[in-house]
């Protein structure tokens, strides 16, 4: 008899919590049930479906990022690698009194994840990229 110690994820949601910036990304990550972790990354997109799919292979991506000075590139890009993304707007996102006042990249990231787990985001229209050029 042969173990199969092969990881996977398969049928599982992880919710993944964006607050970008130009130099770096802070980042939360969320299983169904719990916080798996916060750190920071350069902004590459790729780098963080790499960690994905080593971490939690054959998961199923949702994350999603505030709209801002960055535009719907990040969108583009994390969805053609195959993550379920949308964008929010700022103001839009549930936060709690004290999440107004310790505001860092981390609880941003962090509130935008949890917000996203609990189906509280409401996605904006992402314009095509013809629109965006125009």
């Amino acid at each position: 008899m042969v173990k199969d110690n092969k990881l996977s994820f398969q049928g599982q949601h992880i919710y993944v919590g964006i607050d970008t910036g130009k130099k770096s990304w802070t980042i939360t990550i969320l299983t169904e049930q719990l916080e798996h972790k916060t750190f920071s990354q350069q902004p590459v997109p790729e780098k963080l479906v790499d960690y994905l799919h080593k971490n939690f292979p054959e998961a199923h991506y949702k994350c999603a990022y505030e709209a801002g000075l960055f535009g719907f590139w990040i969108y583009e890009t994390l969805t053609n690698l195959g993550v379920d993304c949308i964008v929010v707007h700022p103001a839009d996102i549930p936060t709690k009194d004290k999440e107004r006042r310790n505001r860092n990249d981390s609880v941003d990231s962090r509130k935008i994840a949890k917000n996203l787990r609990n189906g509280d985001l409401t996605p904006l229209h992402i314009p095509s990229r013809q629109s965006q050029e125009e």
